[in-house]
């Protein structure tokens, strides 16, 4: 039987939450941990937005009126507001004998575990294959655009996830909605578009008896089944909590890394 490592975490804030994916990450980077799925919460609703996004998508002055975190993220993709929701990240090398492939393949394998996941909560969801253009005028809402490898039913996204792309090693995390309002993502975003949030769902519209316990199970088992190994429960290393630390003080949580485009 093969192993990896799972972590799972409580509510953290959002500066400390993206610090620990990029130090787990280099952890695996240095072979310093085995590939590792790292599944987490948030303390209050916060905006991450992409790594390329400009702050002009965003409405800076009513996230600091609100005191509304707001975080850049080290994949790309669009904005997300992080509130009713369970985060999974997962970290490993591109040498190991199931990440051999590029980006979509990648996503492709770590899709189908998420779509296990759903199954057994008993949503029926779906894969999308098809390699979009990009438009001019974009909506900065990430849960706006179904996107290669991302996860919807009926056509209605309900798991949005980014990834970012090493020398050896990669990491990917995403967003699944436990709950969701478009009202509250429409205020923090400086959009005026036609389009609605029609073509998100929830799982609270579609299996609105799974408790947070019951999808951390469900998603571990899933990976599990999904890349035929074992997971180990963990936590983050010495090395992993010092560097996220640093991290979060003199990287994610200054204005020079949030607002640099």
């Amino acid at each position: 039987m093969k192993f990896m490592r799972i972590i799972t975490q409580g509510p953290e804030d959002a500066y400390a939450n993206m610090a620990m994916d990029e130090a787990i990450t280099e952890a695996v980077r240095q072979e310093l941990s085995p590939p590792t799925l790292r599944i987490y919460q948030w303390t209050r609703p916060s905006l991450s937005i992409g790594y390329f996004q400009k702050n002009t998508d965003i409405n800076l002055q009513y996230c600091r009126e609100m005191k509304l975190p707001v975080v850049r993220r080290l994949t790309g993709g669009r904005a997300i507001l992080h509130d009713r929701e369970l985060t999974y990240s997962f970290s490993a090398l591109n040498s190991h004998e199931l990440f051999r492939g590029n980006l979509f393949e990648t996503y492709k394998i770590i899709s189908n575990a998420l779509i296990r996941c759903l199954l057994s909560c008993g949503i029926d969801a779906t894969i999308s294959l098809e390699k979009k253009r990009s438009q001019t005028h974009k909506n900065p809402a990430c849960f706006k655009a179904v996107s290669f490898g991302e996860i919807s039913v009926a056509g209605k996204k309900i798991i949005g996830s980014a990834q970012k792309r090493f020398e050896n090693s990669f990491l990917q995390h995403g967003s699944m909605l436990l709950g969701f309002s478009p009202e509250n993502l429409n205020t923090v975003l400086n959009y005026e578009g036609p389009e609605s949030f029609e073509t998100v769902t929830s799982l609270e519209n579609l299996a609105p008896g799974v408790t947070i316990t019951e999808l951390c199970l469900s998603l571990k088992e899933a990976f599990q089944q999904e890349f035929e190994v074992q997971f180990i429960e963990d936590a983050p290393t010495r090395f992993e909590t010092g560097l996220a630390k640093d991290l979060r003080k003199n990287k994610y949580a200054t204005d020079e890394w949030n607002c640099k485009r």
